[in-house]
């Protein structure tokens, strides 16, 4: 502001006023502050109250922005390091065009990395998955470039199995601010569970008297257990998700991270077998709806999809359907791949698909549907992934939130 021309009058806030300020504007915004002055990069970098603070705000309000992580790794060290990019606002009308994807810079530590396993609150679990056990896990935020290192769970897969077997989820208990990394163990059905809290592992054992169909010899307890399908638990409520397929009754299976127990829930009636020799020809997966809820989509052999949403937790009752939509509606985009995985939902009906048009390799492809109740889905947007080509052993896509916070 000036006063005269030629004079510019600065305005010396008090403090508490700026910080009232800063705790309001997006990530990006405050990322770019950071070169104002060693005191605003010292509160956006390091304040881990601010950081909260920002997270919170953005949350109550529905601010937050979400970001698609990509990570393309070569099939060998020697190849190079991972490549990591992020997808630009997803809210934006158009979806699409090299301008959406950057690649993001990495430091030492995070090039060590070769797969992402899970996300939650903007913090990314890096690693590594060798045949018979997992290391080099780190902590990762993007958006501020915050790292660190956390122990290796101590347990080796038996002979005859391998680390890609490992279900594992991620999240955050909010009575004790703490976030747990899961591994379930399948054969000895075993829970290895890290904490920030204490920066350290330990493990349950299953089944016990919390597991869902324990004393019951239809479901024992390894029908139950989660199976790595290539994703993280889905986590929804403070608790990891997941649905067995192939059983005469399928159900939502949870273990809350806050209880460390297991639980059991409902499925929506609609989705219950259909065939009276029990055969289930729906194949049914849990997916979190960017506003939180927890949701399940099912498809069967003749490419008919569905998308519920449960709008109470825990309560059978209210379960509602979202949308659905068959294959075929839009043939350019799905008809001629070989599979398709949704990794973003919204109540509103708007789903990015992760599409692969070869079995192993080949150049991968995110589409932006909306769907809407009864109509026939509408493509509104495509964009190609560059790089997931022969020679890149794995490429993982996740949504990770824009934060400032750190453990």
């Amino acid at each position: 502001m000036s006063s005269k021309e030629g004079e510019v009058v600065v305005f010396d806030l008090p403090e508490d006023i700026v910080l009232n300020i800063l705790c309001r504007l997006p990530v990006k915004s405050l990322i770019r502050f950071t070169c104002f002055s060693k005191r605003w990069r010292s509160i956006i970098i390091s304040d881990s109250q601010f950081a909260r603070t920002t997270f919170q705000l953005a949350s109550q309000n529905r601010t937050l922005r979400q970001r698609l992580l990509l990570c393309t790794n070569p099939d060998h060290e020697d190849n190079g390091p991972p490549r990591f990019q992020c997808l630009g606002n997803l809210r934006v009308p158009r979806f699409g065009g090299n301008s959406m994807v950057q690649s993001l810079s990495l430091t030492p530590e995070v090039e060590t990395a070769r797969v992402m396993l899970a996300s939650c609150n903007g913090l990314v679990v890096l690693g590594q998955r060798l045949r018979s056990f997992f290391t080099n896990l780190s902590l990762w935020n993007p958006s501020t470039g915050f790292h660190r290192k956390i122990p290796s769970p101590v347990f080796s897969m038996k002979e005859g199995t391998n680390s890609s077997s490992v279900a594992y989820g991620f999240g955050h208990v909010m009575a004790t601010d703490e976030y747990k990394l899961v591994f379930f163990e399948l054969l000895d059905l075993a829970v290895h569970i890290f904490s920030t809290r204490d920066m350290s592992w330990k493990v349950i054992r299953a089944p016990h008297s919390s597991f869902p169909g324990y004393g019951m010899s239809i479901f024992t307890p390894r029908s139950s257990f989660p199976e790595y399908n290539g994703v993280p638990l889905l986590v929804s409520n403070g608790a990891c998700h997941w649905v067995r397929n192939w059983v005469p009754e399928p159900a939502i299976y949870a273990f809350d991270l806050a209880e460390e127990e297991f639980s059991k829930l409902s499925l929506p009636l609609a989705l219950m077998p259909e065939l009276p020799n029990g055969l289930y020809v729906r194949q049914i997966y849990t997916q979190v709806l960017r506003e939180g809820c927890l949701c399940v989509w099912t498809w069967n052999c003749y490419g008919y999809a569905e998308f519920w949403e449960m709008k109470e937790y825990g309560v059978p009752e209210s379960w509602v359907k979202l949308f659905h939509f068959s294959v075929r509606d839009l043939p350019d985009i799905f008809v001629s791949t070989i599979g398709w995985t949704p990794v973003l939902v919204t109540e509103g009906g708007t789903v990015v698909f992760d599409l692969y048009d070869k079995k192993f390799y080949g150049d991968r492809e995110l589409v932006r549907v909306k769907c809407h109740r009864e109509d026939k889905p509408v493509c509104s947007g495509r964009c190609k992934i560059e790089g997931a080509i022969e020679g890149l052993a794995e490429y993982a896509v996740m949504v990770y939130d824009e934060t400032l916070l750190s453990v």
